[in-house]
């Protein structure tokens, strides 16, 4: 069991090796749960599974559940916990927890969903709790009252920056589960974050950053001591959707930054989107405490929470 938050690329993986899958979706929670509704577990035909639904409490008898629907070619919901036939499982937390699997048109969910993550688009899957059905749609409709989750493309950082800074970054970001593209003139941290399989892309004073795709599921980081860098590339990320937009850098640079940038052009998104100084404000000293704190914000940012 290997947890991952978006199963959808690994179930993709599982069919392209020819190995029908199942796909496991927490739809209802009474009482309180480790994991929120719309988790989920993706289970092959061979035995191997990805995500997390209980946290380890149930997951050995999900998969089990699931390999045996899988077998059969049928779709189920099952309980868990509290209210649950299964007396020997039991969530410590006393909760009772819904699911819902799907075989039969798991494939077609799967390949549908993956199209869509690649073209950095979102789509939503919607499963119908009485006919135990599901199916992959591009809207929700909000007039039913059928159970919908949504699959958003997988959250990207484009990474800019040098030294010690960029490295440390980039290797927890990969760490923590984000997909890190760094662009960087320092060529001894990209042939470091190659050998660490983190994708890297020179760049120099004369590259056009107005032609990179920021979309909304991307953050954008500046990581550079040499602050003659950054304009280019942050007005660039603020003339895009980008979820996300920090430097590093004292408050004195950042004042210094926001003036530059309030020389050029009107961007699409304000100069006070950016975050400076970068990260949650945790006297970070190392750089690998200010990796965390970076993080920290983002998944702030993201989770919709004040920072």
């Amino acid at each position: 069991m290997h947890f991952i938050d978006n199963i959808i690329p690994a179930l993709s993986s599982f069919l392209d090796e020819g190995c029908d899958v199942a796909m496991v979706t927490l739809i209802n929670i009474d009482g309180s749960s480790p994991r929120p509704v719309g988790s989920q577990i993706g289970v092959a035909c061979n035995g191997q599974s990805i995500g997390m639904i209980t946290g380890g409490c149930a997951e050995k008898a999900i998969v089990a559940e699931a390999l045996a629907c899988l077998k059969n070619r049928t779709n189920k919901i099952i309980r868990y916990g509290e209210g649950s036939p299964y007396l020997d499982i039991v969530l410590p937390c006393g909760s009772g927890i819904d699911l819902f699997i799907e075989t039969k048109n798991a494939k077609e969910i799967v390949k549908a969903a993956h199209i869509a993550m690649k073209a950095r688009k979102t789509t939503h899957l919607q499963i119908n709790q009485e006919t135990l059905s599901s199916t992959i749609i591009e809207k929700p409709d909000s007039a039913t009252k059928q159970f919908t989750k949504r699959f958003e493309p997988i959250f990207r950082l484009a990474v800019f920056g040098e030294g010690t800074n960029l490295i440390t970054f980039s290797v927890i970001a990969k760490a923590a589960g984000y997909k890190v593209d760094t662009y960087s003139n320092d060529h001894d941290a990209l042939l470091y974050l190659k050998d660490h399989d983190i994708d890297g892309i020179k760049i120099n004073h004369n590259t056009d950053f107005s032609n990179f795709a920021f979309d909304a599921f991307t953050g954008v980081i500046t990581l550079f001591h040499e602050h003659e860098w950054e304009t280019a590339i942050l007005h660039a990320a603020l003339n895009s959707p980008a979820a996300y937009i920090g430097a590093l850098g004292s408050r004195h640079t950042h004042a210094t930054r926001l003036a530059l940038l309030n020389k050029l052009p009107p961007s699409t998104q304000s100069v006070s989107c950016i975050s400076g100084p970068i990260g949650l404000d945790i006297g970070a000293q190392t750089p690998h405490e200010i990796a965390i704190s970076i993080l920290a914000e983002i998944t702030a940012r993201r989770r919709h929470k004040a920072s």
